[in-house]
This record gives structure tokens, C-alpha cells and sequence, in this order.
């Protein structure tokens, strides 16, 4: 009798096993979903906050209205513009990783992509911002970004305007 009990408990064992796996794997597939949406959420809720935030400061949005390719602009500005490419640059790098990683969508990356198109990445002080961040980036990364920005065609001679705005010491 204990032997057949010992029998039917390995069967019941035996059929639970499976189970427990697809129940497992259905936790971690709604696992994943959350982990996207929450990240998704997060993306959109940092560049709103920033749209916000940028149209209470009456001071940097005219700033922001200037003509980022103009030679008029004050070493200031140029200064102020690295900083402000900065801050975009890390957002797309951010988004770069989660999209490769599946938990950022191609419109969150191209709506980012598209608002350093718009004119920003031509100007001295975001041409050199980018120069100073790029030996931080893997080859398939900056084939991509200037490709995209630059149409392929990103010259070097940033560093020299990275050197005169007092980026990089020489």
C-alpha cells in the first residue's frame, strides 16, 4: 500500500512539475510587460516634465528660440547649449539601451532622435559635447548617431571647438 501511495505521489508529482513551470514562465513574461510599461511611462513622463518645465522658464525659452547656428552666440550660450545637448544626449543614449533591450519602442527612440535633428546637433557647442561624449561609445552606436545627425559626416575638428569653449583642457 505505501508503495502505491509512493506511486500515485510521484504521478501527481510528475504532472504538477509542468505546471508549475508554465505558471512560472507566465509570471515572468507579465513580468517583463510591467518592467516595459513602467520604463515607457518613465521615458514619457521625463521628456513631458521637460516640455513643462522649459515653458514656465520664460528666460530659457528664449534662449532655446536662438539661432543655435549663429556666430553671434556668447561663449555663454555655446556653454548653455553643450549643457542642454548634454541633457538630450544622455536621454537618447538611455533610450538607445532600453530599445535594444526591448523595453522602449522605436517611437520613443526616433521622438528623440528627431528633436536633436531639428537643428540642435549643428551648432559648435553640441558638435563639441558630442566629440567629448563619443570615445564613450561603442562603434555600432556612433556609426548609428551620425549616420542619423550628421548624414554620416561628423568631423573631428569639434575637439578644437570643445578646446576654445574651455570643454577640454589641451
Amino acid at each position: 500500500m505505501m508503495d502505491d501511495l509512493a506511486v500515485l505521489a510521484q504521478i501527481v508529482e510528475a504532472g504538477l512539475l509542468p505546471l508549475s513551470l508554465i505558471y512560472l514562465a507566465r509570471e515572468a513574461q507579465l513580468n517583463v510587460k510591467l518592467t516595459k510599461a513602467q520604463f515607457s511611462h518613465t521615458l514619457t513622463d521625463r521628456l513631458y516634465e521637460r516640455y513643462l518645465s522649459s515653458t514656465q522658464n520664460q528666460e530659457f525659452v528664449a534662449f532655446l528660440a536662438k539661432d543655435f547656428s549663429s556666430e553671434e552666440l556668447t561663449a555663454e550660450d555655446q556653454w548653455r547649449i553643450t549643457l542642454w545637448t548634454n541633457a538630450m544626449l544622455v536621454d537618447l543614449f538611455d533610450t538607445y539601451e532600453q530599445h535594444k533591450g526591448g523595453l522602449a519602442t522605436q517611437e520613443q527612440l526616433d521622438m528623440r532622435l528627431n528633436l536633436l535633428k531639428l537643428g540642435l546637433m549643428q551648432s559648435k557647442g553640441a558638435r563639441a559635447a558630442w566629440s567629448l561624449w563619443k570615445p564613450s561609445k561603442d562603434a555600432t552606436f556612433i556609426e548609428w548617431f551620425e549616420t542619423e545627425i550628421f548624414e554620416g559626416d561628423f568631423d573631428d575638428d569639434a575637439l578644437a571647438t570643445a578646446t576654445k569653449l574651455n570643454m577640454r583642457r589641451s
